[in-house]
Formats: structure tokens, C-alpha cells, sequence
């Protein structure tokens, strides 16, 4: 695919098409890195931030697959092998900040694709955009399945120094065959874990997005009270359970790598699970989800909620009339 088939032709953003280990990188000027959430509370979760789209992990289930139809590729292989890279992300990252964009909210780095994906080995594009965080004191969270972002601890030190700062590893098992069969280029368990144990030995706030807790491979109770255990072992501030879900349009291509992929029984297990909705049924998800949060409590450790509204400006009171008499 060229950059003419990626953007018009007369797009002053569209760039080179790099070639690299099987997959093409689209080096693309972009002229916004900061996106507002609609109907976010100020001081809260405001913003996102992606300088990559498109991810080599290869997650089957990942929501973000259909966003990369916005710029003219597939949802299936080409999500993996054809990556949006932003180049010039720090500098229009600056730009923003200093016009005072985003000040006093969060801004979550990574929301659509993970940032620290086989791309940033080659672009390095992180480090510049975590020194801009820093510098302009922006509280912000990012996710990752990949022990690459080990490589920035110092970056993230520092700006944990001037901002609130939340790091996640996202972990659904323990079990490496879960990995290798739903998120084929992504961290081994234990390569994420060490991840968070080096971000907790260096001050940097982290914790684990259980997800996603897969319905058949991952969700039996003893396997998710050792995910737990190990998550505070490894020193997580807080645990995220979340159930997989998966959009309508990515079914048929999800459940048809299930066939190829897992044994015949799991297979129709998946297909009567999810063949004809988006997510399990709602006492499942209530059950699996309460499961996770009584073993964090056992530990000492907060829910997602409580974590968040802690960090969160309290709402001010609404002013009074004053009665007279």
C-alpha cells in the first residue's frame, strides 16, 4: 500500500511508507496530538493522546481494529502490519500544552494502540512526548502489554515528581498460551509483571488492567486469584478487571481465528458465547468482575473507582441564598 492509497494526494500530512521486518510504517505529520473526550468532567479523564495507529501485537479481540478503516486499511492483518507512526507527535504535544490545552485534566497516552508496540523501538517517539507531560506538569495514564516501556522508568520518575501519574500493564492470564493464542507479539505475563516491579521500585505509580479476562481460558477463580496475587506481588497500586468484549464487525474474523487457532471444544464455546453479541451475559460479567475486586480487597487494595475518585477535584459545593429572618 503507498502513502497515495493511505492519504490524498494532496494531503500535506501524507508521508514515507517504511518497510520493516514485514510490516509498513506510514510516517504521517499530524496536526493535533490532543483529542477532548466528549462529556468528560473537567479535572478528570479528559484527553487522549496517539502517536501510533495500528498495533503489532496483533490482539485479536482488540476494539480498536475498526478505527483503522479511517485511514483506508483493514481490520484483520492490516491492523498489524500496516502502522501509523506521527513523527512529529512531541512537537504538536508542545504546541498544545503551551496554548494551556489539557491543563488541569488527565490525559490518557495510548487509548487506541499501545505506544510502546514494536514501533517505538524504531521511533522512539515516547520519550520526547513523556518529557512534554513532565515539563508542563499534565497528569496522564498510559497502558501497555509490552516490557519495552521499562526502557523509559526514569521518564516516567520524573514526571511522577510534578503530576499525578498512573502506569497499567494490561494482563487477562497468567498462562502464556492465553498470550500466544490472543495477543501473539505482545509481552510474555511475566516480562509485564517484572515491568510494574521496576516502575514501583523507582516511585512511579502503576497497577494492572485485568484485561481482558477471557470467558473459557482465563476466567476460572483459582486462575484469577493468582493473576491478583501476582499483581501484588509485583507491586500494583490497583487492579481494572474487564471482561472481553467484541464489536459487531470484528466477530466473524475473531471467532473464525478461534476455529484455526484452539481446540474444537473451546471453539464452539466461544462461538455460542459471542456469535451473536458483544459481550457476555451480565451476571457473568457482574460475577468475574466481583471475584477480581473481593481478592484485591483481601490485599488491602482499592477498586478502580475508588482509586480514580480519589485523585479526582472534588465537585465545588453549589452556592446558597442566604435567608434573611
Amino acid at each position: 500500500m503507498t502513502t497515495d492509497e493511505l492519504f490524498e494526494i494532496d494531503d500535506p500530512r501524507r508521508g514515507r511508507v517504511a518497510a520493516f521486518g514485514g510490516m509498513a510504517f506510514h510516517e504521517i505529520r499530524a496536526r493535533t496530538m490532543l483529542n477532548r473526550m466528549a462529556g468528560a468532567p473537567a479535572g478528570g479523564m479528559a484527553w487522549t493522546l496517539n502517536p501510533y495507529r495500528g498495533c503489532a501485537h496483533g490482539c485479536t479481540y482488540c476494539f480498536a481494529r475498526t478505527g483503522h478503516q479511517r485511514f483506508g486499511f483493514g481490520i484483520t492483518e492490516d491492523f498489524s502490519n500496516q502502522i501509523v507512526v506521527k513523527v512529529n507527535a512531541a512537537d504538536i504535544l508542545r504546541a498544545e500544552l503551551r496554548r494551556g490545552r489539557a491543563r488541569g485534566d488527565w490525559v490518557m497516552v495510548g487509548t487506541s494502540t499501545d505506544c510502546y508496540q514494536r514501533a517505538e523501538a524504531r521511533y522512539r517517539l515516547m520519550p520526547e512526548i513523556l518529557t512534554a507531560l513532565a515539563d508542563h506538569g499534565v497528569n496522564f495514564t498510559t497502558t501497555t502489554k509490552s516490557a519495552l516501556l521499562k526502557r523509559d522508568t526514569e521518564l516516567f520518575a520524573r514526571a511522577a515528581e510534578c503530576a499525578d501519574v498512573l502506569v497499567m500493564t494490561s494482563l487477562g492470564s497468567l498462562d502464556d498460551r492465553v498470550r500466544r493464542a490472543f495477543a501473539p507479539a505482545a509481552s510474555p505475563p511475566r516480562a509485564r509483571l517484572d515491568t510494574i516491579r521496576a516502575l514501583r521500585a523507582a516511585g512511579v505509580p502503576a497497577g494492572v488492567l485485568i484485561a481482558p479476562i477471557i470467558p473459557h481460558v482465563g476466567d476460572h477463580p483459582a486462575a484469577l486469584d493468582a493473576l491478583v496475587d501476582a499483581c501484588v506481588d509485583a507491586g500494583a497500586l490497583v487492579v481494572f478487571p474487564d471482561v472481553m468484549r467484541l464489536k459487531a464487525v470484528l466477530r466473524p474474523w475473531f471467532l473464525h481465528r478461534v476455529a484455526a487457532d484452539l481446540p474444537p471444544r473451546l471453539a464452539r464455546r466461544f462461538a455460542a458465547g459471542y456469535g451473536r453479541r458483544e459481550a457476555m451475559p451480565e451476571d457473568y460479567v457482574r460475577r468475574v468482575t466481583a471475584h477480581v475486586d473481593a481478592r484485591a480487597r483481601q490485599h488491602g487494595l482499592p477498586t478502580w473507582p475508588e482509586y480514580i475518585a480519589a485523585r479526582t477535584p472534588a465537585k465545588p459545593e453549589p452556592a446558597r441564598q442566604l435567608r434573611l429572618l
